[in-house]
């Protein structure tokens, strides 16, 4: 069964009901589903990412360009609803797409910086500003916390009060207290079941432990801060509670930056032309 979906009002797109190993954009010619192979159930998120990632580098999907709707990518994929919005949010999260609320999900205006960036940050050297980082880590964390909240099972929750704990038995012990924060902030995009934004948060989370060893909260009252927001999104977590959570995160971020303008008030965050 073909489908149409108007693009940006100025064009056609013809779907034809696909498997994941197929194109997710064909021309509207009747295939056997005989040819289509069974999707390993695992990497259904990953495949469905690749396809539309593939469609908008090709260009087949242009910046503007609208997607089908969410009912269409389901029947077209053959997925889960949770497995299209994970796969969509996840784009949207990297700045492929962007989503419109009451409108749709469209392919990022602004597309070019972010595909120079490559999929999924494989390179963070093009990252120089100490800002750049944060901001980065920022969105990017705020937004896996709230993930977190809708996806981590007890033993995910066990897993980062671990951590959490770990990071106050050693408050002391700075090189300590560093490693059980890493182990932390890993907990948490752990918990989101969710490969790609675990390998991201590793890698952003890695660069800038090797950018900013001076701004580290060397002060006690500043781990002590950490610690507290730390455990408040642990709580937030558990309990379901995704928005309260990503403002914990927030807050406990913000002790790092506020350590950043504080030991090198001439930083500051300069929009340059990419």
């Amino acid at each position: 069964m073909a489908f149409v979906s108007t693009i940006n009002t100025r064009r056609h797109l013809f779907f034809s009901q696909t498997a994941l190993n197929g194109s997710l954009f064909c021309k509207p010619t009747a295939i056997a589903p005989m040819n289509y192979k069974t999707v390993k159930r695992k990497s259904t998120c990953k495949q469905v990412m690749k396809q539309i990632l593939e469609s908008i580098e090709s260009g087949r999907l242009q910046p503007g360009d609208q997607l089908p709707t969410e009912q269409q990518l389901i029947e077209m994929f053959g997925v889960g609803r949770s497995t299209i919005r994970e796969a969509t949010s996840t784009l949207s999260m990297l700045g492929y797409l962007q989503s419109i609320q009451g409108k749709g999900c469209f392919v990022s205006e602004d597309l070019d910086p972010v595909k120079a960036t490559g999929f999924a940050l494989q390179d963070l050297q093009a990252a120089t500003n100490i800002i750049d980082l944060v901001e980065v880590r920022e969105i990017l964390e705020c937004n896996v916390v709230r993930l977190a909240a809708s996806r981590a099972d007890s033993e995910d929750v066990e897993r980062i009060q671990t951590a959490c704990s770990k990071m106050k038995d050693n408050m002391e012990d700075l090189n300590r207290f560093i490693k059980h924060d890493f182990e932390f902030h890993i907990a948490l995009a752990r918990s989101t079941g969710n490969q790609l934004i675990l390998e991201m948060m590793k890698r952003i989370v890695e660069k800038i432990h090797a950018e900013y060893d001076k701004f580290r909260p060397h002060a006690l009252f500043q781990r002590d801060e950490a610690i507290l927001t730390a455990e408040h999104i642990v709580n937030f977590v558990a309990n379901g509670e995704g928005e309260k959570a990503a403002r914990s995160m927030q807050e406990h971020l913000n002790l790092v930056t506020t350590e950043i303008k504080r030991k090198l008030p001439d930083v500051q965050r300069v929009k340059k032309k990419l």
